[in-house]
């Protein structure tokens, strides 16, 4: 019954936050590039329009014309909305939706896992806000909503899988539709394939979960041609100026090893900032932190993640998930950018649903007080410090 209560209360904190964290971060990112891209689509055109609306970031510019280089399914999904109510539609609605399906693909998983409701409901609460996805999902940035949304398809693709149906067709329709808004998340496709070798998938199965997939990358081929004359031009390498301070990571190029230390520290190390009384003092002022725009590690965000080390223990979906995450890593950690400005390390979006999978045999047969107090503190850590990206803090009235 405590169980119960405590989950009860902290959900309607976390709602409650929600409001605050929504409308503060809308005062400071008013993002409409992928309302901008399906104004086009709905015209029949693949490029922004060059107007005053034209976004500053995460866009490239190729033979005169201007593009976003993540994929086109944020934007395909807003153009029913976009024709309805034009381009100031409020396209955070892609986050908002993309934690509300998170939340029921995380409760379906750990359901297949054997937990009971209850504790389902809290891993569900625990991956929609104590982890980077609630950020990503609140902050009206483009990049983050389609990471958000991304990370949401893999989740779904994984229930699916777990579930007693596996219906491999839709399992690749998510994956496909992944694909479609983080070219990355191809990767997760290794996950089903290392399964298919483990004999948990037949032959038959995993040519209908390929075929959606296959279909996906094709589309996103054709896109990508249409639009810089190449298959797997994402658009990345025609992107605008990087703005400081990531420029002058850019000068050692896009990827490359000597990124890998700053992304790791970012991922594994950074805490959060001091709120200190005096610039040369240590003196820690009332509500003490803030969040670092250049990340912090997932003990901070996701302390859940903290079982891991201390309670580790694996199944036989353990090697699968391992070897997917480090194809996801690899990339992510040779990356230029660790993801500036952020609450958290929000690149860890594109993996973290497989990392999740090696988290559940540390919590099963039930979840342990101690993993629930660790829920507890990353929901309220996540709640109450998001907004601190702007200096503000108001469930204490600090504005």
């Amino acid at each position: 019954m405590t169980k119960i209560v405590l989950f009860i209360l902290l959900f309607l904190f976390a709602i409650f936050s929600s409001f605050l964290i929504i409308s503060t971060a809308a005062k400071y990112n008013s993002d409409t590039s992928l309302n901008l891209l399906a104004a086009q689509f709905l015209k029949g055109h693949i490029s922004l329009e060059p107007t005053k609306d034209l976004p500053v970031g995460d866009i490239s510019i190729y033979n005169g014309k201007y593009y976003l280089y993540f994929g086109p399914l944020a934007s395909i999904i807003l153009m029913p909305f976009v024709a309805l109510f034009g381009k100031n539609f409020p396209q955070i609605l892609v986050g908002i939706g993309s934690l509300a399906v998170s939340f029921f693909a995380v409760y379906s998983i750990s359901k297949s896992f054997k937990f009971s409701k209850i504790d389902s409901l809290w891993l569900s609460l625990f991956f929609t806000f104590s982890t980077v996805l609630l950020s990503a999902s609140f902050i009206n940035i483009s990049s983050y909503l389609v990471e958000a949304l991304g990370a949401s398809l893999v989740l779904l693709s994984l229930a699916e899988y777990f579930s007693k149906k596996r219906r491999p067709l839709l399992i690749g329709l998510f994956l496909g539709l992944a694909v479609l808004s983080r070219v990355i998340l191809i990767f997760a496709v290794i996950f089903f394939v290392i399964e298919f070798f483990r004999n948990s998938l037949s032959r038959k199965q995993l040519v209908l979960l390929l075929i959606p997939v296959v279909l996906s990358c094709l589309f996103l081929g054709t896109y990508n041609y249409l639009r810089f004359h190449s298959f797997t031009e994402t658009g990345y390498n025609y992107h605008m100026k990087e703005p400081f301070p990531l420029s002058r990571n850019f000068e050692y190029g896009s990827t490359s090893l000597i990124h890998v230390p700053a992304n790791l520290y970012s991922f594994f190390i950074k805490p959060p900032a001091p709120i200190l009384y005096y610039e040369k003092g240590f003196g820690f002022r009332f509500p003490y932190f803030k969040a670092d725009p250049w990340g912090m590690a997932i003990w901070f965000t996701s302390p859940l993640f903290l079982m891991l080390l201390f309670q580790f223990r694996k199944n036989k979906y353990f090697v699968s998930a391992l070897i997917t995450t480090a194809c996801i890593v690899i990339p992510i950690f040779t990356w230029y950018s660790v993801g500036f400005a952020q609450f958290g390390y929000r690149y860890a979006l594109d993996f973290l649903p497989f990392l999740f999978l090696l988290l559940i045999p540390a919590l099963l047969p039930k979840l342990s007080k101690a993993a629930i107090a660790l829920i507890i503190i990353g929901v309220i850590f996540n709640c109450i410090y998001i907004t601190s990206l702007w200096d503000v803090y108001p469930h204490f009235g600090i504005y």
